[in-house]
């Protein structure tokens, strides 16, 4: 089939003369031997466009004795007496020869061109999926699909484990062509870091600029023997590629893995700071109380040692609490926290916390604006009434002594909307998100006590719910913390019967 071209060039270039004849035949008394012979080197002209070199010399050394048999005197004879006539044939031949040479190297130009328009296509392809992997798994399926479609050949990628042990690729099965690899000519070369064939089987190392990546498995067939530098380069692109790739996913992981134990050493460090600090305070006091009370006993007067007790209790609290937040979110955090929903009225979680923070409230004000309309929630109360209770100490600890705090309530959008709001400095420019992180404390927090998991716990349990909960500052006034939790359908509650009704 290769040499069907050839002889069909071969062909025109003995017709492409005969056709000039026949067609200059007719019209010899009317063109001049110039023009027939113009005539003659169209015909060339046109063979090596289509055919090239060597059906163009075919077809001017056969052009030359057609013209002197019948167009140049004398006719009928391959003598030819006028020099024009000669030097005319040996320029056209001169000609059709330097025309067929450079139409034979712009037809090839031509070819080499497509051919890398073709690659570079076909790389662009395999680099615009490559980037778009999200695993190994993934660059072995691109890998092997794009060989195929550019190669024609089956092939496999081993990704490089531990210890440089070669591990297929999990869910990729093995073509019907590459079913008897052996593994372990695979591990040498991939150890040698050479390539090698093994009968009808390449193996090529992959590497890049830091180590190398894994092994490419590739059937080697006769299709790969075609243009052998070229393709070879070809495919060297492609292995060059899958490593590139292999290596930037192995990047990305100790990057990842860099990430998550900078952050874990961070968070240790912050939980050790937080909690030396918050229970060195209360530890020093009780120690403090419960020595006076030891050394003192008998000189104390009554209130006195009624109050080293409240100190004791009090500070055994905060510490008792600030254990359950530490407990509660280590829970939440690991999904541990079971949920006990119920369907609940928000105005009486509202009254229990407030309860529950009498003490700390004193006769600060707490205004509340829940209407009588709001739906039931289907919520776990006790976890809720933490949330509120958290954002109301938040409320009394960093705004004045007397000002207000008002809590409001209303349904919007299939969502009860809840809001605690104070009347104090309000949240620093950037912190809207951060006061949430687990602990994070402000500027304006230094100098109070606190571990910062208050906010994060808030965060964690109306997650939970299926709510969102953020921070924002009110105009003029002071910070403002809104909660928005999903509505169901309450369920309907069956009226009683009345007595001696029909």
């Amino acid at each position: 089939m290769a040499d069907k071209p050839h002889r069909l060039g071969y062909f025109w270039g003995v017709a492409a003369p005969l056709v000039c004849t026949l067609i200059d035949w007719p019209l010899r008394h009317w063109l001049g031997p110039a023009s027939i012979l113009m005539t003659y080197l169209l015909g060339v002209f046109w063979v090596a466009s289509r055919y090239g070199r060597g059906a163009s010399i075919v077809a001017s050394l056969l052009s030359a004795p057609l013209f002197a048999f019948y167009f140049a005197r004398p006719i009928f004879s391959v003598a030819i007496q006028d020099l024009e006539n000669i030097i005319g044939l040996a320029v056209m031949i001169v000609v059709a020869n330097v025309t067929g040479s450079l139409l034979e190297k712009s037809k090839l130009q031509t070819e080499l061109a497509r051919q890398r328009e073709i690659h570079a296509n076909a790389l662009y392809r395999l680099s615009r999926d490559l980037s778009a992997a999200p695993d190994h798994d993934a660059v072995a399926r691109i890998a092997v699909e794009h060989i195929h479609a550019e190669f024609g050949v089956a092939s496999v990628l081993l990704n490089a484990g531990t210890e440089d042990r070669l591990q297929p690729p999990p869910g990729l099965p093995l073509p019907v062509s590459l079913k008897d690899i052996d593994f372990a000519e695979a591990q040498r070369a991939f150890a040698t870091r050479k390539i090698t064939q093994e009968n009808h089987i390449t193996y090529y190392p992959l590497k890049n600029s830091r180590a190398w990546q894994g092994l490419l498995i590739i059937e080697a067939t006769k299709q790969l023997s075609w243009q052998a530098s070229e393709r070879a380069a070809f495919l060297d692109t492609f292995c060059h590629l899958i490593a590139q790739t292999l290596e930037r996913l192995q990047l990305a992981a100790q990057a990842r893995d860099a990430k998550l134990q900078a952050e874990t050493e961070a968070l240790r460090n912050a939980l050790l700071t937080s909690i030396s600090h918050d229970l060195r305070t209360p530890l020093t006091r009780i120690i403090g109380a419960a020595n006076a009370l030891i050394e003192n006993d008998a000189e104390f007067s009554v209130a006195e040692r009624q109050e080293c007790n409240h100190i004791v209790l009090d500070e055994a609290q905060r510490m008792s609490e600030l254990t359950g937040k530490l407990l509660d979110m280590a829970r939440l955090n690991s999904g541990e926290i079971t949920l006990h929903r119920d369907w609940n009225a928000i105005e009486e979680i509202v009254g229990s916390a407030l309860n529950r923070l009498d003490k700390h409230l004193k006769d600060r004000p707490v205004r509340t604006l829940l209407p009588n309309s709001l739906p039931l929630l289907w919520i776990d109360a006790v976890l809720i009434e933490q949330v509120l209770v958290n954002l109301i100490e938040n409320a009394v600890k960093y705004s004045p002594e007397g000002s207000p705090i008002d809590i409001c309530g209303q349904a919007q959008d299939g969502y009860c909307l809840l809001t605690v709001a104070d009347y104090g400095p309000g949240i620093a420019k950037g912190q809207e998100t951060k006061i949430f992180d687990k602990f994070y404390r402000g500027v304006a927090e230094s100098d109070q006590s606190g571990a910062g998991l208050g906010l994060a716990l808030c965060k964690a349990i109306i997650e939970a719910h299926g709510g969102l909960i953020h921070a924002s500052n009110r105009a003029g006034k002071g910070a403002e913390f809104a909660i928005s939790l999903p509505l169901r359908e309450p369920p309907l509650i069956a009226e009683p019967e009345i007595a001696g009704s029909l």
